[in-house]
């Protein structure tokens, strides 16, 4: 059932209703002003005898969030003739409207950390008040009028419900029975929208995670693009669309906290609590790491220019042509021949000598930090061991020759203290080039150059990840991994580095950490996988 909203009064209660803001399938809000205090608020109304009355659902939920950061006061409600009114906090435009605005345009990475910040923390107001929104979406999010005009207010509780029993004070249960849907095409979780399954909290975040990658997507999320859908054949295929898409493709060329707070959101369980903070903190330290300062502030439009919080992201100008031969003759020059080995062979079978190489080779020490051969009769003599990296190019190269110079220099280092210092630049410059952190096929060649210095450098190391030029029947590509399975190792990996006891360890865990990365959809480095690199390059050098 719908209504006329010229039948609409102009004085509802102690409100006298001016412009009309909206109007929906169940009712209309109007911009209104209390006739006595003149203060302006804005008035949902709505037939009492409509079919999906959202404004009594409301009326309940409202008093449960009162106080809440984000959460939109509730002043006055009643019911006037036969309509139903909510009097509450006016605010300004919508994410929705606001998108438009821009043009559907994908925002900067600043609006959309600080809108991910805000959101997270208004759901994680509402669930802990026991209360879920089932109902994510841009235009349910707004921000507020001034002096609130940075904070995003969460709006629109005419879905909502208590996911916490008020009798027996426990989680509703789930069930498998068959549900009708509730929520909206484009953000509702996969799980509730395609599955049928009932709502919890991680399907509100879920949505969320949604339209934070919707937001930076060209054009938006894919089944978004052709409307709302009119018919049963439609809704099918747009159902189609979005459980078939897969956060690796969905995230592609954004930065790794986008796709791995959605995989985060579908391995919840579903009475889980989800962990607001550190995903809240995760975006704030992404924001920090791009130099965007008052992150938890959202202000639109984006400031012009931002000071760096940490380092500045300078662009990588392009190569010339003199510039790259310069390149290319300081690498010919490279003298690999005469370069000590890095020897630790105890658990290597030994290798079948001539008679005269024989004679040459001397016991080594079993020792599990990197040893220089000393023996004086080997066929070359040995060259003075350099005590620090010889100077770099100062030409910026592009990203795939400075990953080729980081791997030589890998290979020409002697000693712990030199491959700290090549993993701690490789690992800065990881950082500072892009922001989608995908590890490329040079990046992986430096992991298999650097698995060979530690594990043993003397024996050659079929590359195991991308640097493989060409594969065989034998060769298979390895099946990828569940997220979870590269989030967890990689934490592993980071907190298990600083206990490693000698290099044998580390080269291990060098292995396992471009395994998993290779067998990940995206192949991106995560803030974790960071850490791991830079508590690598620290214990080389305690190691040394």
């Amino acid at each position: 059932m719908t209504h006329n909203h010229d039948e609409v009064p102009r004085r509802l209660g102690n409100y006298w209703l001016e412009t009309r803001l909206g109007s929906g399938y169940s009712g209309s809000i109007f911009r209104a002003y209390n006739v006595f205090s003149g203060e302006y608020v804005a008035l949902k109304v709505q037939d009492i005898n409509h079919e999906c009355r959202t404004n009594r659902f409301e009326e309940y939920i409202y008093p449960l969030l009162q106080g809440g950061e984000g959460m939109p006061k509730l002043f006055a409600s009643g019911v006037q003739g036969k309509w139903h009114y909510l009097v509450i906090s006016l605010l300004g435009l919508s994410l929705d409207n606001i998108y438009r605005n821009n043009g559907k345009k994908p925002l900067d990475l600043r609006s959309a950390c600080s809108i991910a910040i805000q959101v997270i923390s208004r759901l994680q107001t509402m669930h802990d008040h026991e209360v879920l929104h089932r109902d994510i979406q841009l235009g349910n999010c707004a921000i507020g009028l001034t002096p609130n005009e940075t904070m995003i207010y969460m709006i629109d509780f005419g879905f909502s419900k208590r996911y916490i029993d008020p009798v027996t004070h426990r989680h509703i249960p789930d069930s498998k029975r068959k549900r009708d849907f509730l929520g909206n095409y484009w953000f509702t979780s996969v799980g509730v929208h395609c599955k049928g399954r009932v709502p919890s909290r991680r399907d509100d975040l879920e949505a969320a995670a949604l339209m934070f990658i919707h937001l930076l997507t060209p054009g938006g999320l894919s089944w978004t693009r052709d409307g709302i859908p009119k018919t049963d054949a439609q809704h099918n295929r747009l159902k189609r669309a979005k459980t078939s898409a897969q956060p690796g493709d969905l995230c592609r060329g954004m930065p790794s906290e986008f796709e791995e707070f959605l995989r985060y959101c579908r391995r919840l369980k579903f009475a889980e609590r989800p962990d607001y903070e550190h995903w809240m903190n995760e975006f704030r330290e992404l924001a920090h790491q791009n130099g965007f300062t008052d992150i938890d502030k959202f202000i639109w439009p984006p400031p012009l220019q931002q000071a760096r919080a940490v380092r500045p992201q300078q662009g990588v100008p392009a190569v010339t042509k003199s510039e790259m031969e310069n390149v290319l003759q300081g690498l010919a020059k490279l003298q690999l021949n005469n370069r000590p080995a890095l020897v630790d062979q105890t658990n290597v079978p030994p290798v079948a000598q001539t008679g005269a190489q024989a004679g040459k080779l001397g016991a080594r020490k079993d020792s599990e930090v990197i040893e220089f051969s000393s023996d004086s009769s080997v066929d070359h003599p040995a060259q003075e061991p350099p005590g620090k990296l010889p100077p770099r190019t100062p030409v910026r190269t592009k990203k795939a020759t400075r990953l080729f110079v980081l791997r030589r220099a890998v290979l020409d280092a002697i000693d712990n203290a030199t491959l700290s210092e090549v993993v701690a630049e490789f690992t800065t410059f990881l950082r500072e080039t892009g922001s989608s952190k995908t590890l490329t096929k040079e990046g992986f060649a430096f992991l298999d150059a650097l698995y060979k210095q530690l594990g043993d450098p003397s024996v050659f190391v079929q590359p195991m990840r991308t640097s493989r030029t060409r594969s065989t029947k034998q060769d298979k590509p390895a099946e990828p991994q569940p997220a979870h399975v590269k989030l967890d190792l990689v934490a592993r990996l980071k907190r298990d580095v600083a206990r490693a006891q000698d290099n044998r360890a580390l080269a291990q865990m060098v292995a396992d950490f471009g395994t998993v990365t290779n067998r990940s959809s995206s192949r991106t480095i995560t803030k974790d996988g960071y850490a791991f690199l830079e508590g690598l390059a620290a214990q080389l050098k305690a190691l040394n």
